[in-house]
C-alpha cells in the first residue's frame, strides 16, 4: 500500500492509525525536540508500546523497506 497522501500533522491524540501490515495503534502526540522523528504513535498491544513516525507516516526517514516497516497508511479520525 502507498502513504503517499497521510499527514499525521492533522492528528488528535486517539486517532487511530493503520498499518501497510494491517496493524491498529493509536496517535499520541507530537514529538519533542528530544525525540526521534516526528510522531509518537502507540500499539494497541500494550507487549508492542510506543514508537515514532515521519509527517508521511513511515517507521524510518531514510533507509525504508516497505516489506518489512510498519508504515502508517490510514488515518481514522476519532468521533466527536
Amino acid at each position: 500500500m502507498d502513504n503517499e497522501k497521510i499527514d499525521l500533522r492533522i492528528c488528535e491524540a486517539g486517532d487511530t492509525l493503520i498499518s501497510s501490515h494491517g496493524t491498529k495503534l493509536k496517535y499520541v502526540r507530537p514529538t519533542t525536540d528530544r525525540e526521534y522523528l516526528d510522531h509518537v504513535v502507540e500499539y494497541f498491544d500494550p507487549l508492542r508500546g510506543q514508537g515514532t513516525r515521519t509527517h508521511e507516516g513511515f517507521v524510518f526517514q531514510f533507509n525504508r523497506v516497505p516489506e518489512t516497516d510498519d508504515d502508517i497508511v490510514k488515518i481514522i479520525k476519532k468521533k466527536k
